[in-house]
């Protein structure tokens, strides 16, 4: 059985990770960038505790290798700009077991680990097709080749090619989009805080939120959101120092230190921080019969607000390779059946989380009150959404959890 994965992320480099030593499978993954691209990839990342259960109960080595390159991520705690607090939930009466704060480029780096032998790097899908025989195969393009390369007679395809797949594009067309209303920038600061920034905190300032955390690597992961008009274009006036203060520091009355730390730390490098709009793509799993199958962010890329892009492309990955293995050797097994039963598991899944992290974002949307709308996210039913989220993951065996 071949079976070809198109991008060696996140989901991609699961997917391998848990699939290669099984027998009788072809697995070819393809990756267009260099192997140590991602060796300094900017930016932290925050990994939610059912990212880890998941690995936990799929591939526990992966989830030991993700915890010693990170911190521990053990709680939410959000107040306002002056300091007035807003909510506190500790992780652990919510979830099974902490989440993780680490950086992208450790996260590469480990999914990737132990899979280079099956990666072609430097290889870009450039076309895709379906066969007479309903088969997909690709076109791979590489620097200094005259032609691409076609790779033909692919039992099943796994995109696994981001938020803008091209695969995706190809074969269904561009996604619909939705956009929120809220613009997004992100970068990282030298940790000059004299211990005031460790585990995740928010600070909001009307609806613009600060939101940052410690990484092992003593640099502060930062990130903000402020309203803007949904689908437009985030302005170059809005892009500045003058601005950011101005959406995220009172014009009189107290200060949080942290608060004020962060909201400096980020004028201060203004022109590195990266930007873009929280929005996300309607989601599609299968194309061809479900011999092509999309994960990650190509199948549901969502707003980012709880965290959980990298989170549910790694569970999507534990999925897949906890249904591929029970249904491995099978004789008779059906490719299409097989992704229509990943699509029957997780698509109720993806649906509550992508509209719990779009329900989640409204205390940033212009006019809104955060602390009359996330002073309810201490309360129950919110806090039973999180245990919902942090620990039904639909698959594998239930979990213990203080909650």
């Amino acid at each position: 059985m071949r079976v070809v994965v198109v991008g060696a992320g996140v989901a991609g480099g699961v997917i391998a990770r848990g699939l290669r030593d099984l027998p009788g499978l072809e697995l070819i993954l393809v990756e267009q960038v260099a192997p140590g691209d991602h060796a300094s990839a900017g930016n932290g990342l925050n990994i939610g505790p059912n990212a880890l259960l998941a690995l936990d109960r799929v591939l526990p080595a992966l989830a030991a290798e993700l915890r010693r390159a990170s911190l521990p991520w053990m709680r939410w705690h959000a107040a306002l700009i002056d300091g007035t607090p807003i909510y506190e939930i500790p992780l652990l009466e919510v979830a099974a077991v902490p989440g993780v704060r680490t950086r992208w480029s450790e996260l590469y780096r480990i999914a990737r680990e132990g899979v280079a032998d099956l990666t072609r790097y430097h290889e870009r899908c450039v076309d895709v097709s379906i066969g007479a025989d309903g088969k997909p195969r690709i076109a791979l393009a590489r620097a200094g080749r005259e032609a691409p390369e076609e790779i033909a007679d692919i039992d099943l395809l796994i995109a696994a090619d981001g938020r803008y797949s091209g695969i995706r594009e190809r074969l269904c067309g561009a996604p619909a989009v939705r956009h929120l209303g809220v613009a997004n920038f992100r970068g990282l600061a030298e940790d000059r805080s004299n211990g005031l920034v460790d585990d995740l905190v928010q600070y909001f300032c009307g609806p613009s939120r600060m939101l940052a955390y410690k990484l092992p690597d003593g640099l502060i992961y930062l990130t903000g959101n402020f309203p803007i008009v949904p689908g437009a274009e985030i302005a170059d006036a809005e892009k500045t120092a003058g601005f950011l203060r101005d959406a995220f520091l009172p014009r009189a009355g107290p200060i949080d230190p942290a608060g004020g730390f962060l909201v400096e730390a980020t004028c201060a490098r203004v022109e590195t921080l990266h930007w873009s709009r929280l929005q996300e793509n309607a989601t599609r799993f299968r194309a061809a019969g479900g011999r092509v199958l999309f994960v990650g962010d190509s199948a549901h890329a969502m707003a980012p607000t709880l965290g959980q892009g990298a989170t549910q492309a790694i569970e999507d990955g534990c999925a897949f390779v906890d249904l591929f293995r029970a249904r491995h050797g099978v004789a008779g097994l059906d490719v299409g059946e097989l992704t229509a039963a990943f699509e029957l598991r997780r698509g109720e899944r993806i649906a509550f989380v992508k509209r719990l992290s779009w329900d989640s974002s409204a205390s940033m949307l212009a006019g809104a009150d955060p602390l009359a709308l996330d002073r309810a996210k201490a309360r129950p039913p919110y806090r039973a959404a999180l245990r919902r989220l942090y620990v039904e993951l639909g698959f594998g065996a239930p979990a213990d959890h203080a909650a």
